[in-house]
């Protein structure tokens, strides 16, 4: 280290970077000082900065020794160019104009905190994360104002003109963003189901479920073709993109709708012609919820709407989502006191860590205010 480069390390606070340019620093050379540096090399420098005019030096021991230094704060833009280091109040004014640059383009509100947050951080003379990374800011933009269903590789070319860049380097600290901020994720969801929310789709996105169904659906020359899930009592899958290309068109004898969360549940059920079985892997994506919403509107006014879900936050959450996202008429299946009683005894609980307790307390449905209320009644009881 340079004696120069120390006098900026010692100068360069938040005050100073914020807007403190005029007066006088005396910083004591320290034994530290003189490790950093080195004593010989040390008094050599000095002299020579004392000689520019950019320091004054109180010499001690005729010329052997150094109490203090004295400098303007006026001369330290130009201490930063002889030392060949990046002036940082450019550094934070670069950053505070690409942080506004990107708020004002940016349609979602609900991102816009975070913006504030970083232009806060910027104003107390902090240079905060992300700020050099513009592609980040990019990419978060594009995904919060996306009003499109695209793949996420065709995402990643149209934004960066590389369809793997996305993927490989932002897809982590955007989702840690849309989790903080958007206001369309829901607590618990996956990775691939919160940028779902967003139009951006992976794909693993698929409609699994076992009845009666008809979907109308285009052929390999865009011919559109009825299939029926009477021809699949197994169970049918609808991938991501037929899920886009495809619309439910029947529900011939139906009466019921069942959600089933869990896999090994859904799998068990057997073929009904009056029942359409559907799996929910979790949180259905917004294409997931255009379609089954159309096959609601197919379904008689007679039809029930039920959804089962494990009994914990998890599922409680889900159900909640499935009511006021999917199936307005939606109740619980399997989701009673006497079912958690019995799961409980049969040993298919875990544990409900203190935080996770205090979120379900928090959670307004009133349909499963029972449920709630036993795992609160099991912990007072031990």
């Amino acid at each position: 280290m340079t004696l120069l480069e120390w006098i900026l390390k010692q100068n360069n606070t938040p005050g100073w970077r914020t807007g403190v340019s005029s007066g006088e620093r005396h910083p004591q050379i320290t034994q530290e000082a003189i490790e950093a540096v080195g004593k010989r090399e040390l008094l050599e420098q000095a002299a020579v900065l004392e000689g520019s005019g950019l320091i004054a030096v109180d010499w001690r021991e005729m010329r052997n020794d150094i109490a203090r230094i004295h400098y303007r704060l006026e001369d330290v833009g130009r201490m930063y160019e002889m030392a060949g280091i990046p002036d940082p109040r450019e550094a934070l004014a670069r950053a505070g104009s690409l942080v506004r640059q990107y708020r004002a383009c940016l349609e979602n509100e609900d991102f816009k905190p975070f913006y504030d947050k970083l232009l806060e951080q910027i104003g107390k003379g902090s240079l905060p994360e992300y700020v050099e990374n513009e592609d980040f800011f990019r990419a978060l933009n594009a995904v919060a104002d996306n009003r499109e269903s695209l793949w996420e590789t065709q995402f990643s070319a149209r934004v960066f003109g590389n369809a793997k860049y996305f993927g490989k380097n932002l897809r982590k600290p955007v989702l840690r963003k849309l989790c903080r901020y958007g206001s369309a994720v829901e607590d618990g969801m996956e990775e691939d189901e919160v940028f779902a929310e967003y139009g951006i789709m992976s794909y693993s996105q698929q409609l699994e479920c076992k009845g009666p169904l008809l979907v109308d659906t285009p052929d390999r020359e865009g011919k559109r073709r009825l299939a029926s899930g009477e021809n699949f009592p197994l169970g049918m899958v609808l991938n991501a993109r037929t899920l886009a290309a495809a619309s439910p068109v029947g529900l011939p004898g139906v009466r019921r709708m069942i959600t089933i969360e869990n896999k090994a549940n859904y799998e068990s059920m057997e073929y009904s012609g009056d029942t359409l079985y559907i799996y929910c892997h979790g949180f259905f994506s917004p294409k997931e919820r255009r379609f089954l919403r159309r096959a609601e509107e197919l379904a008689g006014p007679e039809t029930e709407f039920l959804h089962w879900s494990d009994m914990d936050y998890g599922g409680i959450r889900i159900f909640r989502f499935m009511k006021e996202k999917v199936f307005a008429r939606v109740k619980p299946f399997h989701m009673d006191a006497g079912s958690f009683e019995r799961y409980r005894l049969a040993g298919a609980g875990i544990p409900l860590e203190e935080k996770k307790r205090q979120k379900l307390l928090a959670l307004d449905v009133p349909e499963l205010e029972g449920v709630k209320s036993l795992y609160f009644t099991i912990r007072a009881g031990n």
